[in-house]
């Protein structure tokens, strides 16, 4: 499949990857995203931020682009939280990580719409309030040069299906969706991609159990990837290919790669 050819190829990056940045690059990668979460950014902006920014000045050396940021998350960055005071905070706080990532001349911020445990009998209400709030960070940031990339999640998470990805992102055409095939335990990735469609801005590739998530490397769990890259490919997706396995090789995700592709071809 000739689109496949055209899709550059990534994987998520933290500072303390063990494969660094010149190693990616080396072995073929094309493209990074940089992933924030795990940080004090509360506490250490601007030391964090030296800090990052430091890697992306590494990264345009190096011509390796940074596709996309991973926004933090947790409770203190849920933008469903039911406290309006505290949620008013948290999509601040989140708009000042847009903020950052747009300055670095990221196109794609990828974010998830809740942490979890989410009770049962409070889902409805949770998915209006982070309806309001994507939307309301959305309105923020229609400025910048950055889209806001919702993240399909497992479990009793909010976006844990196609039909609540789509509550979530509708009607509003500046919110994507990233589309993390490893997260979706209610429908096959296949059939989730070809519902979203065109609003699938980015992608996650990893493989897993169908149980819960694992971050596994491609080929390793149930995931019919050729159904997954044909489907990815007829809706359009202009890629990349972005992994996001657990502390991967690079050259393991380029030969993985390579795989796929060839599968794909027969």
């Amino acid at each position: 499949m000739r689109q496949l050819e055209e899709w550059k190829v990534g994987t998520s990056y933290r500072d303390r990857n063990s494969a660094g940045l010149e190693q990616l690059k080396r072995t073929g990668l094309d493209c990074i995203e940089l992933v924030l979460h795990g940080e004090d950014w509360h506490n250490h902006f601007e030391v964090l931020a030296k800090k990052y920014t430091d890697i992306v000045h590494e990264a345009t050396r190096l011509d390796m682009q940074v596709w996309s940021v991973h926004l933090p998350f947790g409770d203190e960055w849920d933008v469903s939280c039911p406290d309006a005071a505290l949620r008013k905070t948290i999509i601040e706080n989140q708009y000042r990580m847009l903020q950052l990532a747009d300055s670095w001349g990221v196109g794609i911020a990828v974010l998830h719409p809740s942490f979890e445990p989410i009770p049962a009998e409070d889902r409805h209400e949770r998915l209006a309030i982070c309806r309001e709030s994507l939307h309301a960070l959305a309105n923020l940031a229609n400025h910048l040069d950055i889209r806001v990339a919702v993240e399909c999640l497992p479990r009793t998470c909010l976006g844990n299906s196609s039909d609540e990805i789509l509550q979530l992102i509708e009607p509003t055409s500046e919110l994507v969706v990233c589309c993390d095939v490893n997260h979706l335990l209610h429908e096959s990735a296949e059939a989730f991609i070809n519902k979203l469609g065109s609003r699938i801005g980015t992608v996650h590739m990893s493989d897993y159990d169908g149980i819960d998530e694992r971050h596994w490397m491609p080929g390793q769990g149930i995931i019919e990837w050729n159904k997954v890259l044909k489907a990815l490919a007829e809706q359009g997706y202009q890629g990349p290919f972005m992994f996001e396995v657990r502390d991967p090789q690079a050259e393991e995700l380029i030969s993985c790669w390579e795989g796929l592709k060839q599968q794909q071809m027969i």
